[in-house]
């Protein structure tokens, strides 16, 4: 199968089978064709003797791996999880920015039972011109940003990154970040409309928010936050960038009080539901970035 895609102001997320190839214009105008050839996954390390039988205090690190020919040049791109190296930085080759968010042998090794993660096709990535951001705003931090980067203890028990292996073997349907009850949840672009999904009031086990924003080139954003003790603004109606929306980590958050985000895009054209999930990571990424663009020395 092909795949035509062009670089806009916001990030391209696009799944491939073996075989698929993207292609991908530049901002520029040059066309990049890029192949997926070979996936595959393996474990790292763990201290359980299955991983689909996870258990409290298991430990699990993985690698996500492909072959990707790009332009006819054969590269390999590798993906841990489960690790501080799972706070990765894009790869810029040919003039993109490839994301390498992972990939369905993954869950050869992991079950999907806490939280949806799995790719829709073998591998998951997320591309932009590597000239340009992920976004053509500044992004506001979506809660206080540990110094310097994510840190891997800081999720949950050390283990809730995206797609991390809970308890050893239950890959992780989104990014848990530590920090006190009562943490400010800002909004990191302005919000279109947003609600709580799910509310204990409402017999829910959890407080879950999302929220989206709809971008001038068609794309839609869609972003998420559990473990909300309350909104501070009102449902469906539209949030600026930067504006406090909730208090979070104080609803269900075990061992650890601690926010879980997640992040989709829906690529223009699509319909409702035909969201890609992403990495918040990603999201992370450029929220530092434009802390250092912004900062004072």
């Amino acid at each position: 199968m092909i795949v035509e895609k062009a670089a806009r102001e916001t990030l391209t997320a696009v799944e491939l089978d073996l075989g698929d190839e993207l292609v991908f214009a530049l901002a520029g105008g040059d066309v990049r064709r890029v192949v997926l050839e070979k996936s595959w996954s393996t474990v790292h390390e763990t201290n359980l003797a299955d991983t689909h039988q996870p258990r409290h205090g298991g430990r699990t690190v993985c690698r996500c791996a492909c072959q990707l020919r790009i332009d006819g040049h054969a590269v390999q791109m590798v993906r841990w999880i489960g690790s501080q190296r799972s706070f990765y930085q894009p790869r810029e080759l040919f003039g993109m920015r490839i994301w390498f968010d992972g990939n369905q042998d993954l869950f050869e090794h992991l079950l999907e039972n806490h939280g949806p993660c799995r790719p829709g096709k073998r591998a998951r990535f997320a591309v932009q011109d590597a000239s340009r951001r992920i976004c053509p705003v500044l992004l506001h931090p979506w809660c206080p940003l540990p110094p310097g980067s994510l840190r891997i203890e800081d999720c949950y028990e050390g283990l809730d990154c995206w797609m991390g292996p809970y308890w050893g073997g239950e890959a992780h349907g989104g990014l848990d970040v530590n920090h006190p009850a009562g943490t400010p949840i800002w909004a990191p672009v302005a919000v279109d409309d947003h609600e709580m999904f799910d509310h204990v009031d409402r017999g829910a086990n959890n407080n879950r928010w999302r929220g989206v924003h709809g971008w001038a080139d068609g794309s839609v954003w869609r972003l998420g936050v559990s473990h909300v003790i309350r909104l501070l603004v009102p449902e469906h109606e539209p949030v600026p960038a930067g504006t406090q929306l909730a208090e979070g980590a104080g609803m269900l958050t075990g061992s650890h009080e601690h926010s879980h985000f997640t992040f989709a895009v829906r690529e223009p054209g699509a319909g409702p539901g035909d969201e890609i999930l992403l990495d918040p990571w990603i999201l992370f990424w450029q929220m530092y970035q434009d802390r250092r663009l912004t900062a004072a020395p």
